[in-house]
């Protein structure tokens, strides 16, 4: 054990609390970063169960945008960077959607639920 007394101060307790008050920001900065950090796979048509309901196209050139006649603007204008599901992600060329959680779909793909961003 320590050879050195307790101090039990009103002045040593605000000072240990604002420091582990301000320990927190910085460990959520660690956090973050870490998870931004980490890859995410592409959606995958042709085994994911979910991409397949969708009838979800990394090239929205190939799919029948037309036969989906989702409103908004003219099928040939729909892709995945301008749905109201999808938002930028930090690799160029894709989109992380919210309809593919944990996933990234590309910018240019479409699927069946897309729909007119909002703006």
């Amino acid at each position: 054990m320590s050879d050195k007394p307790i101090n039990k101060s009103r002045r040593d307790a605000v000072k240990t609390v604002l420091g582990g008050l301000a320990a927190v920001p910085v460990m959520n900065l660690v956090a973050t970063a870490a998870a931004y950090a980490q890859d995410v796979p592409a959606v995958d048509p042709a085994t994911d169960p979910t991409a397949q309901a969708l009838k979800y196209h990394p090239d929205a050139t190939t799919a029948d945008r037309a036969g989906a006649a989702r409103p908004g603007l003219p099928p040939d204008e729909q892709f995945c960077h301008n749905c109201n599901f999808s938002q930028p992600y930090a690799e160029e060329g894709y989109e992380s959607c919210t309809l593919f959680p944990g996933k990234k779909v590309a910018s240019n793909g479409w699927c069946t639920s897309w729909t007119m961003r909002a703006g």
